[in-house]
Order: structure tokens, then C-alpha cells, then sequence
């Protein structure tokens, strides 16, 4: 089986419009793929993903929390912490928060997707350096 990755890729909010309206116009939908997500701008990524969400992803992916406050126990961190940056990955598509069946209604963090990496597609920049491989 091969192996599934998760892509990060950038999209103005201009070519977005255009997209859309090239989509009404042909009456055809106009979709993402489902294993990616899009935001406007690098700078945007980088102020979203921060350590401790990449490090909230690893645990979640690796350790399966049954609910927030176990994973904030496995991070180290505030309860309240951890939900904020949870509640922040589901907006944006990395996790879902799956409500258990118990009494509480306890959150159960889960990887959207079934993936084993993250690959971020970089816009293309006039300052872009071509990188030779080294035999």
C-alpha cells in the first residue's frame, strides 16, 4: 500500500475568486483534493503551525489519546492550551474532535486523514534557488 501523505499548498484569496468563478461560469465543482489544505500565504502557515501543534499532531498520530485532557497530559501542557490549538487544527482541517459515547461527551482527538507525513508545496517566488542533488 502506498504511502499517504497530507499536502499543505498556497492559494491567494485572487487566484481563489477566480477559481470560483471559472467553476459557476462552466457549472462544474470546483474542489480540493481531500487530502489537502490550503492557506493564502507562507507567512499565514507559519503563524497558524506552530511546535506545539506539530507536536500535538505527533502524539495524536503516534500515541492515540482517548481525549484532550490525556493528550495535554502526554504533551505536558495546560488542559486549556490544548484545546485552544485543537480546536484551531479542526478549523483548519488537520484534526477531527470526535465526541465520545460516554456521559461526558468527551473529545476525542483523531487524524483527519490517514497519513503518514506532511508535504508543504512552497508558491513558486522570483527569489527561487534551484538546488542541484549531490551524487
Amino acid at each position: 500500500m502506498k504511502p499517504k501523505f497530507l499536502e499543505v499548498r498556497f492559494q491567494s484569496f485572487d487566484e481563489f475568486k477566480k477559481e470560483v468563478k471559472s467553476a459557476l461560469a462552466k457549472r462544474t465543482p470546483s474542489t480540493q483534493p481531500s487530502n489537502t489544505i490550503m492557506f493564502d500565504s507562507v507567512a499565514s502557515f507559519r503563524h497558524f503551525m506552530t511546535i506545539q501543534k506539530i507536536e500535538l499532531l505527533t502524539a495524536i498520530s503516534t500515541r492515540r489519546p482517548m481525549s484532550i485532557y490525556e493528550l495535554a497530559k502526554m504533551v505536558d501542557r495546560d488542559f486549556a492550551a490544548v484545546l485552544r490549538d485543537c480546536t484551531g487544527l479542526e478549523q483548519t482541517g488537520f484534526i477531527t474532535l470526535k465526541e465520545s459515547k460516554d456521559r461526558k461527551k468527551t473529545k476525542i482527538p483523531l487524524l483527519r486523514f490517514d497519513y503518514v507525513g506532511l508535504v508543504i508545496y512552497l508558491p513558486k517566488s522570483p527569489y527561487q534557488i534551484q538546488f542541484d542533488v549531490a551524487a
